[in-house]
């Protein structure tokens, strides 16, 4: 709730940002160095996109090639098993790929659109989960985001292949 709060005292300063066409990266460091700045961001992309909202997604580094989010494990994504519901991870993934995507889009005034998402699970996932996605992507615009639990290992990975157009 309080999250909340500090959010709405925000909101004309992201107005302004909005207004001047501020990257996501920019704003993102725009915000970073404001008291509660990082919370407030976190909480305009749960608002942006309510259904990666869901996931309680937190955004730990954003910069022009690399974009590292973080989802704690809570019970409105767990599975039956006891573990992150793999529909969760790929949601994840496709937030921390959608993130640096965005970014490129703006810097090259391109809009674009997912036209194919694959995830390949190789373990459990429990705890804390942190995607990460650098601009190593394919010719194809295949954005590739792996994911990781708190001792390192390599739970999933996250393809998203994007379709992207000039803009007119």
């Amino acid at each position: 709730m309080m999250k909340y709060i500090i959010f709405t005292i925000y909101i004309p300063y992201i107005t302004y940002l909005t207004y001047k066409k501020y990257t996501p990266v920019s704003m993102y460091n725009a915000l970073k160095s404001k008291l509660k700045g990082i919370s407030v961001f976190n909480t305009y992309i749960s608002c942006v996109s309510p259904y990666s909202g869901s996931i309680s997604p937190y955004v730990e580094e954003m910069t022009e090639s690399k974009v590292k989010v973080s989802m704690t494990e809570h019970r409105n994504i767990k599975n039956p098993f006891n573990s992150i519901h793999t529909i969760a991870l790929s949601n994840l993934g496709e937030l921390t790929s959608g993130l640096l995507m965005m970014e490129h889009m703006k810097s090259t005034n391109k809009s674009g659109i997912i036209t194919s998402i694959k995830t390949y699970y190789h373990k459990k996932a429990r705890g804390k989960i942190t995607a990460i996605c650098d601009n190593k992507w394919t010719k194809q615009n295949i954005t590739k985001t792996r994911l990781y639990n708190t001792s390192k290992e390599l739970v999933c990975e996250v393809n998203c292949k994007w379709k992207l157009n000039d803009i007119m």
